[in-house]
């Protein structure tokens, strides 16, 4: 069994559901359930995936199984996994936004790219604990547009927090976004530098807090005959803003059809050989859920263990 790691950015709101929820949010996007991370369902990238490419040939029905009421069943030889927040843009007082990594974002980076054969990552940040220092830190690259030169020359101001700058790490946010902003703009050095200038990472318990209040949240209603809200008709929906990144694989396996046999490395080509532009999610019609996923080269295929 192959694999590809790919980066998934949102060039729009993305609203994943999970049904009704039970707060004041009606519609919340979908959040793992031991992180309370927003994530994107594997099922949901193979559904979009599936209707981008599947072009009737026996290929297509190798990497995607057999269509529904089909006489024959055979299931897929890719496998998609969730696609797991990494960077979530946030508000700040300078630079306007900044895309926002913590420890354990960057630990689940780490791991894909393991799995994919990457070597001499560098190595994940650790912070004070709240009983070393009140204040959290975080850690912005050499050439932050988030820091104000003057008075404010060691904070990052984001929403409502006030942040230390921990400058003596800052080397690993320049290494980490680097890696980050080379595999979402391969061929485009000025995004990987807008990208770096934005970059920042801070700890496990703020991005926490961040995915939990952050969020955007948009109130929807319909308009009834008379010109005003219909009853009942008024709805809050949660959804990841754009610019967030995630990071998922698709692994693949060698299959056979009765129209020829393709190895692992062609089903895997045959989606990830450039960047895809695919709607994921709800509310297509009011344009959210637009995502760019990039996929990792073929030199960094490897045999899975």
């Amino acid at each position: 069994m192959k694999m590809r790691p790919y980066f998934m950015q949102t060039l729009s709101g993305l609203h994943c559901g999970v049904g009704q929820g039970l707060s004041d949010i009606d519609l919340p996007t979908a959040k793992d359930s031991v992180t309370g991370h927003p994530f994107v369902p594997g099922s949901s990238i193979k559904g979009v995936l599936r209707n981008r490419f599947d072009d009737g040939t026996g290929k297509a029905t190798a990497a995607f199984g057999s269509p529904s009421g089909s006489s024959v069943e055979r299931a897929a030889a890719l496998s998609f996994t969730d696609s797991r927040l990494i960077c979530l843009p946030v508000r700040s007082y300078f630079g306007t936004f900044a895309l926002l990594a913590s420890s354990c974002s960057l630990k689940i980076v780490k791991n894909e790219l393991q799995r994919a054969g990457f070597q001499n990552l560098p190595p994940i940040p650790s912070f004070p604990t709240v009983q070393q220092n009140e204040n959290f830190h975080g850690l912005v690259c050499t050439e932050t547009r988030l820091l104000h030169r003057g008075q404010f020359a060691d904070r990052l101001l984001l929403e409502e927090l006030d942040l230390l700058v921990q400058a003596d790490n800052e080397h690993l946010a320049d290494h980490w976004a680097d890696l980050i902003g080379g595999c979402l703009y391969p061929q485009d050095e000025e995004a990987q530098q807008h990208f770096k200038r934005g970059f920042a990472i801070v700890d496990d318990n703020i991005f926490d807090f961040l995915c939990e209040t952050a969020l955007p949240v948009a109130a929807h209603n319909r308009i009834g005959e008379n010109g005003v809200v219909a009853e009942g008709q008024l709805w809050y929906e949660e959804f990841v803003p754009a610019e967030a990144i995630f990071v998922g694989a698709v692994y693949g396996q060698g299959a056979r059809t009765e129209s020829g046999q393709w190895t692992s490395s062609e089903l895997l080509n045959f989606i990830c050989a450039d960047r895809v532009d695919i709607q994921v999610g709800g509310s297509a019609t009011t344009g959210r859920g637009l995502v760019a996923m990039v996929f990792a080269d073929d030199r960094e295929e490897h045999d899975a263990d």
